[in-house]
């Protein structure tokens, strides 16, 4: 087992020098490592030194360039340390593999990838492909790991894809496993998580009840219910009719997720994926006839209901002839053979709101004192008629016109 772990590091260490020494070239396109360019100035003064001490260059030239960040200077140091790092991995390639170098080969990939990641602009793909060679070597390296991360996640950019923070915060969660105190990991890993959670948020589709719940009350006036048996609700006002139809699982992001074909006395609603397969359908005959020209449909709640409105076209009475039920405005259901409603409709709403008014003048006049409790002059005349009349009972009553 030993053995083919130093075989294999051997043949990371040679690839990692041919592809990082290739990598390492200027945005500009000239390479650092070239022979017929001026070596840099950590490269000049290598000379004889082993892997470590060119180790040690890197690492003081990459605190030069964070201290010099985003200067000349500092980019300078950047490329000594790039340099250095480069040499390191070329001399250890001929070096005989153990677990000493084995280490090697992981730290210096993982410091190439830090050199990657802090050039401008980032070398992502590069700062990657250093990453994961340290990581082949060492799987629970964990500024490996955290560089990874750093390089899928390209900056937090907007339009990162939702695989890169997934795929980044395994990364930073396996980092966090092996140093649970590191602060720096723990917050960046709860930052992508946040970000996840709030795409997963923005991509859940509420269930078709809550979706009803904002669909204004006055519009399901003397409708239905249909959402469990057919996956709708409806109203009516006294030209149009109107049906609702929540989104289930999925957005409808689209009008081609949408077709709605209605004749004079038909309708047919289907919504499909964005794939294109249908997952919902409701067709048939309408209980009534309506005019196609002044139908219409929409979608709302950014995409989560389909809204179509049917414009009722009311018969005649001289035209009813034989269709009882179609005669009047109200509709007691949308679809023939559809649950009907117990509404009743606007002429007989109508008149129970006249009876109520009625009923409500009755109370009023029942509740009225007597006249001779309000009028003084009534109360007068009430007691002189009692005193001429005794023994009879006198009482005070409206013998008007309009009292009758």
């Amino acid at each position: 087992r030993i053995g083919s772990r130093v075989a294999f590091a051997k043949v990371l260490v040679e690839f990692g020098a041919g592809a990082m020494d290739s990598a390492s070239s200027s945005a500009d396109g000239s390479d650092l490592c070239k022979e017929n360019q001026e070596p840099s100035t950590a490269v000049a003064k290598s000379g004889g030194k082993n892997v470590e001490e060119l180790k040690l260059d890197g690492n003081i030239a990459f605190k030069k360039a964070q201290m010099l960040n985003k200067t000349t200077a500092g980019k300078q140091y950047l490329g000594d340390a790039k340099a250095a790092y480069i040499e390191a991995i070329t001399k250890l390639s001929s070096h005989e593999v153990n677990e000493q170098s084995m280490e090697l080969v992981s730290t210096l990939h993982s410091n190439l990838a830090a050199v990657f990641l802090m050039e401008v602009p980032p070398k992502w793909r590069e700062a990657g492909a250093a990453a994961e060679i340290a990581l082949a070597v060492e799987p629970k390296h964990v500024k490996a790991l955290f560089r990874r991360a750093q390089a899928t996640l390209e900056d937090n950019r907007e339009g990162l894809p939702e695989a890169n923070l997934r795929k980044a915060l395994i990364d930073l969660d396996a980092a966090r496993e092996v140093e649970p105190g590191n602060a720096r990991i723990s917050q960046e890993a709860e930052r992508v998580r946040r970000r996840i959670e709030k795409m997963e948020d923005a991509r859940k589709v509420p269930t078709p009840e809550e979706i009803l719940r904002k669909v204004p009350e006055v519009l399901l006036d003397r409708g239905a219910d249909c959402l469990a048996s057919h996956g709708y609700v409806w109203g009516q006002t006294d030209t149009t009719v109107h049906i609702y139809v929540p989104a289930r699982g999925l957005k409808l992001n689209k009008v081609s997720d949408v077709a709605v074909e209605v004749g004079s006395r038909s309708l047919r609603l289907a919504l499909s994926d964005s794939d294109g397969p249908l997952h919902f359908e409701l067709t048939g005959k309408l209980q009534k006839p309506v005019r196609p020209d002044d139908c219409s449909w929409q979608l709302e709640e950014d995409g989560l209901l389909l809204h179509a409105e049917l414009a009722k076209r009311v018969i005649a009475d001289d035209e009813a002839e034989g269709l009882d039920d179609e005669r009047g405005e109200h509709w007691s259901c949308v679809w023939q053979g559809h649950p009907e409603t117990r509404a009743p409709s606007a002429k007989e709403r109508e008149k129970v709101q006249e009876m109520a008014r009625a009923a409500n003048r009755a109370e009023a006049e029942e509740k009225k004192p007597p006249e001779e409790e309000t009028n003084p002059k009534a109360a007068e005349a009430l007691r002189r008629m009692r005193e001429m009349c005794p023994g009879v009972n006198v009482e005070w009553g409206n013998t008007s016109v309009g009292a009758w």
